[in-house]
């Protein structure tokens, strides 16, 4: 009966709302991923993920809750919450009958300033990047610091400190940026992110049978037949 109905027009697609997608994903989170850090080590952790779909957009727009944290020496010197908006085409592979991303853009990535957001003083920086039999010193001037950092030499470590010393959250949000848009470029090929269909679904296997394409039309993920 449903071959006869997709065969004569009659049953043309399945949509998903942007509501079931946000359940899709819902169990992935949280999940962390590793940020690079001179002279210490960062992580992004993934917390909450809301999707929605405008009525004329072609693309599945996604925002993203994460933390923010970097650390050095086991101390935690900067720590955010971010807001990032990302924007997902979808495809489906008919050889494979999963749904996966054709691409995956960082729109914008925004610095939330409420309670969990930390920024240590200099002092407290400067402790956190020089090693301890050093840190007698650090009554000199910061440039002194940076040297003990470095051996004399300005090299990223020095220039990723210098960004604390500003005392702004958000440059060091900014030096960040390039990395997290390299990390979400990477997430297209993330399995976690395909979805395979699911034969003990009725509708399901139907696609999975007769399924031509899944778009993005009319503010829904449509599976057309």
């Amino acid at each position: 009966m449903a071959k006869l109905l997709i065969k004569f027009g009659k049953l043309t697609h399945a949509d998903y709302t942007a509501a079931e997608i946000s359940e899709l994903i819902s169990p992935h989170l949280p999940s962390t991923f590793a940020i690079e850090v001179p002279a210490g080590n960062g992580e992004l952790t993934l917390l909450e993920a809301e999707v929605s779909i405008g009525y004329k957009n072609s693309t599945v727009s996604v925002q993203l809750l994460g933390s923010l944290l970097v650390e050095s020496m086991g101390n935690p010197i900067y720590r955010a919450h971010v807001v990032i908006n990302l924007e997902a085409t979808p495809f489906y592979d008919t050889e494979t009958k999963v749904v996966k991303l054709a691409q995956l853009d960082m729109e914008n990535v925004r610095l939330i300033n409420d309670e969990y957001a930390i920024l240590k003083d200099t002092q407290h920086i400067l402790s956190a990047f020089v090693p301890r039999p050093f840190q007698n010193l650090l009554t000199g001037t910061v440039k002194s610091a940076l040297g003990l950092i470095t051996g004399g030499g300005s090299d990223a470590a020095a220039n990723y400190l210098k960004l604390y010393l500003t005392g702004s959250k958000q440059k060091i949000l900014e030096y960040h940026k390039p990395q997290l848009s390299s990390l979400v470029a990477e997430l297209v090929n993330d399995e976690d992110l395909q979805y395979p269909l699911d034969t003990s679904d009725w509708e399901e296997y139907l696609f999975s049978l007769y399924g031509k394409e899944v778009v993005v039309e009319e503010g829904q993920l449509r599976f057309k037949f």
